[in-house]
């Protein structure tokens, strides 16, 4: 269930490109803008420039009063890693040390280089429990910490754009398909669990034929499933996948009659009221950043 809160926050997904900024004041959103970055400030989708990030969020702040004081982040999937490892049950104070244990072994970059994260799952056997794990670049996440705070921004929690994804999409079973002009991500959720998140970089000639784009999407939703169903799919009860399409792009109707041939089309159910103006698709994941709970 969704924290209300008694005053307005900030959020910002940080895109490729750009940052979406949203304010909203418990469960209202007030007003929303896409917040332009130079074409240089950003390397794979992460910021590099943390002073070009500053410039706009401040000149952000100064015209519009947005909060500084209380702002959530989203950070870009590309170059994140989310892994669901299953681990022997142990005692909650050896849990630290085990998931750093199995991190290391499984994962394809050193704890030491990445911001980890993790918490249990239910569903495993009683000498064994599944964590779910996020491994983050260090650079990612500091760079873009850097620029908040030249603007002066307080970060009350920080995510990673498919988690917030999942939070607003609100499906319990769904390929959640993000296009966006420089990138697409597909993420598998089973149980309201992101299982299985991928993520690929769009290049320029792709990112201008859309018809293209169409085309590898669903081949990239094939091999998540294909992938998912050699690999985990026997842990789950069976389903039928469908998918919710999201992202600058997902409105285009060549993308989504390519996909809907293959699969059913469904549409992300928000548990917030929104404007009617409100572009959902795009700003999707502000939405689910202002569902996080804070502390």
């Amino acid at each position: 269930m969704m924290k209300v809160f008694n005053q307005q926050q900030l959020t910002l997904s940080i895109e490729p490109g750009e940052v979406r900024a949203m304010v909203h004041e418990g469960r209202k959103v007030l007003y929303w803008e896409p917040l332009s970055l130079p074409p240089e400030a950003m390397e794979k989708g992460q910021i590099v420039q943390p002073e070009a990030l500053a410039q706009a969020l401040t000149t952000f702040i100064e015209r519009t009063g947005a909060p500084r004081k209380s702002v959530v982040v989203s950070i870009n999937e590309q170059g994140a890693l989310v892994r669901i490892l299953r681990l022997p049950a142990v005692p909650d104070r050896m849990l630290e040390e085990t998931v750093r244990r199995t991190a290391r072994r499984e994962l394809p970059l050193p704890p030491e280089a990445l911001y980890l994260a993790w918490q249990p799952l239910d569903g495993a056997s009683g000498s064994q429990i599944d964590v779910f794990v996020v491994g983050t670049p260090r650079d990612a996440i500091d760079q873009a910490v850097a620029g908040l705070q030249e603007a002066k921004a307080t970060v009350t929690a920080m995510d990673l754009k498919p988690l917030a994804l999942v939070r607003a999409a609100n499906q319990a079973d769904v390929l959640l398909v993000n296009v966006e002009d420089e990138s697409e991500s597909v993420t598998l959720v089973r149980d309201f669990v992101p299982r299985i998140v991928r993520s690929v970089a769009a290049s320029n000639r792709e990112a201008r034929l859309i018809a293209q784009r169409a085309e590898h999407l669903t081949t990239e939703i094939q091999r998540t499933l294909d992938f998912y169903n050699s690999t985990q799919a026997s842990r789950h009860a069976p389903w039928s996948p469908t998918v919710c399409l999201t992202g600058a792009l997902a409105s285009r109707e060549e993308i989504r009659a390519r996909v809907e041939t293959n699969w059913p089309l469904v549409e992300p159910a928000p548990p917030l009221t929104l404007p009617d103006e409100f572009p959902t698709l795009s700003f999707l994941p502000n939405v689910g950043l202002a569902l996080k709970e804070t502390e």
